[in-house]
C-alpha cells in the first residue's frame, strides 16, 4: 500500500538509476506521458471544483464574472474537456507511431505482427481497469459510502445488480456513437469506449494505407478529419489528427538555416499559444464572453461549437509539441513523468474519491471553518483541497500496480495463450 515513489531505495541502485537516466536519451514519444499525466490531472481539478465552484464554466468577462482564476490561459489547470481532446490526439498520436516509421522503413512484416499483437490486446487494456473501478462504485453504493439518487440523466433509477450491468454494458460500448453517456457508478468513464472506437480507427487506418504513398496517405487523413468534424465525430477526428501529427514528425526535419530556424520556432509557438487559448474555450456563455464572442459568428454555428473549438485547441496544442525540444523537456520531468505513468489510474478513481473521501473532506471543513462568506469558503476549499489530494495521489498509485500494471500483464497473457503456434491454423 506504499506509494511507489517512497518505495526504499539503496544508494547503489539510486546511482545507477542516476547514472543511467544521464545516459539513456528518452524515446521520441516519452514526452507524452506526461502530457497524459498532466491532461488527466487537470480533469481531477475539474471534476473536484466545479461543484463548490460553479463559477469556472463561464469565462471571465461573462456579466459579473471577473475572477482571476476564470481568465483564459490561467483557465487551463481546470480546463477538464480540452484534456480529453487531448487524450485523443495523444493517443492517435502514440498508436501509430511506431507504426508509420515501419512504413518509412517498409518493415511490412513487423508492422503487421505488432499491429496485431496491439490490436487484439486494447479491449482488455482499456476495459478490464475500467470495470474494476465501477465494481468498487458499486460495492460503494450497496454499502451506502455513496448516495443513490431517484433519478439519472433525467430518468428513474434504482440501483441493483441489473443497473450495474447495464452501465458495464454502457461503458464498453464503441457502436453507441453519443459521445458522453453518464450513468451513475462513473460517469466520467464515458471516453473509455471512446477512446477503444479511435484506436480501432486508427488501427483500420494504419492497415489500409500502410503500402500507400506517404503523400496519398496524408491527403486521406486530411480529408477524413474534415469529413469527421463536418459529420460532429470531433472525438474520431482527434484520433486521425494524432496519427497525421505522428506521420509528420517522421517525416519533417527543421531546416538547418538559424533564422529558418527561429521562423519555424515562432509559428509554432504561435500556434501552441492560440491552441491554449482555445482550450480555455468555456462551457457556459461561450459566445457572451469576451474574448470567444466571435465563434459566434463562425462555423458551427450550434451547441457543438465548444467541442469543435476545443478540437482544434487540442491539436494546435500537441501537434507543435512535436517538433519543440524545449516544450517537451516540461513533461519529461520526474513529477509529469510520474503522473504519466498513473494518468489512467488517476481518471479512473478520481471521481469515486471524489464522492467519498473527498465529499466527506469538504463538508467536514465548512462544518469547523464555515461557508458563509467568501473567505470561509475559500479557505474550507483549499484546505480539504490540501488534505483529499495526496490521498487521490496515492489511491491511483495503487491502483495503477494493483489493477492497472496486472491488466497489461494479463493482456499480454492472454494474447501469448491465444495465438496459433507456428504452421498451426
Amino acid at each position: 500500500m506504499r506509494p511507489s515513489f517512497l518505495g526504499k531505495r539503496s544508494p547503489t541502485s539510486d546511482t545507477s538509476e542516476k547514472t543511467g537516466a544521464q545516459s539513456r536519451k528518452p524515446h521520441s514519444t516519452e514526452y507524452l506521458d506526461g502530457v497524459r499525466g498532466v491532461a488527466s490531472l487537470i480533469v481531477f481539478i475539474l471534476h473536484w471544483t466545479h461543484i463548490p465552484y460553479p463559477s469556472i464554466n463561464s469565462g471571465w468577462g461573462y456579466k459579473d464574472h471577473k475572477s482571476f482564476w476564470l481568465l483564459p490561459f490561467i483557465r487551463i489547470i481546470y480546463s477538464g474537456a480540452a484534456m480529453v481532446s487531448v487524450f485523443f490526439v495523444v493517443s492517435g498520436f502514440v498508436l501509430s507511431h511506431r507504426f508509420i516509421q515501419r512504413m518509412h522503413r517498409r518493415e511490412y512484416t513487423e508492422l503487421f505482427s505488432g499491429l496485431t499483437s496491439l490490436t487484439f490486446r486494447r479491449a482488455i487494456r482499456l476495459f478490464l481497469p475500467a470495470f474494476a473501478s465501477s465494481t468498487m462504485a458499486f460495492i460503494c453504493a450497496c454499502l451506502g459510502i455513496i448516495n443513490v439518487p431517484r433519478k439519472v440523466d433525467g430518468k428513474p433509477f434504482h440501483h441493483s445488480l441489473s443497473s450495474y450491468l447495464e452501465y458495464l454494458d454502457m461503458e464498453s460500448n464503441p457502436w453507441d456513437w453519443a459521445a458522453d453517456f453518464s450513468g451513475f457508478y462513473n460517469p466520467q468513464l464515458w471516453s473509455i469506449a471512446v477512446e477503444f472506437r479511435g484506436s480501432m480507427v486508427v488501427f483500420v487506418l494504419l492497415v489500409g494505407l500502410a503500402k500507400t504513398r506517404t503523400t496519398v496517405r496524408l491527403a486521406v487523413e486530411g480529408v477524413l478529419m474534415a469529413h469527421c468534424f463536418g459529420h460532429k465525430r470531433w472525438d474520431v477526428a482527434l484520433f486521425i489528427a494524432g496519427m497525421t501529427i505522428a506521420e509528420l514528425e517522421v517525416l519533417l526535419k527543421k531546416p538547418k538555416s538559424p533564422s529558418a530556424r527561429k521562423l519555424v520556432n515562432a509559428l509554432l509557438i504561435s500556434a501552441m499559444i492560440l491552441g491554449l487559448f482555445l482550450c480555455g474555450y468555456p462551457r457556459d456563455h461561450n459566445t457572451q464572453t469576451p474574448g470567444y464572442m466571435w465563434s459566434k459568428y463562425v462555423w458551427p454555428f450550434t451547441a457543438y461549437r465548444r467541442r469543435f473549438w476545443l478540437a482544434i485547441g487540442a491539436i494546435l496544442v500537441v501537434g507543435p509539441m512535436a517538433f519543440l525540444p524545449s516544450a517537451q523537456s516540461v513533461f519529461l520531468t520526474r513529477p509529469a513523468r510520474y503522473l504519466g505513468r498513473i494518468s489512467f489510474a488517476l481518471y479512473l478513481v478520481h471521481g469515486l474519491g471524489n464522492r467519498t473521501v473527498g465529499k466527506w473532506l469538504l463538508n467536514t471543513c465548512w462544518a469547523l471553518i464555515g461557508k458563509e462568506g467568501v473567505w470561509p469558503y475559500a479557505i474550507s476549499y483549499t484546505v480539504s483541497t490540501a488534505l483529499y489530494f495526496p490521498v487521490v495521489i496515492w489511491a491511483s498509485d495503487v491502483f495503477w500496480r494493483g489493477v492497472d500494471v496486472p491488466s497489461t500483464n494479463f493482456a499480454r497473457w492472454f494474447e501469448k495463450r491465444c495465438a496459433a503456434p507456428e504452421g498451426v491454423r
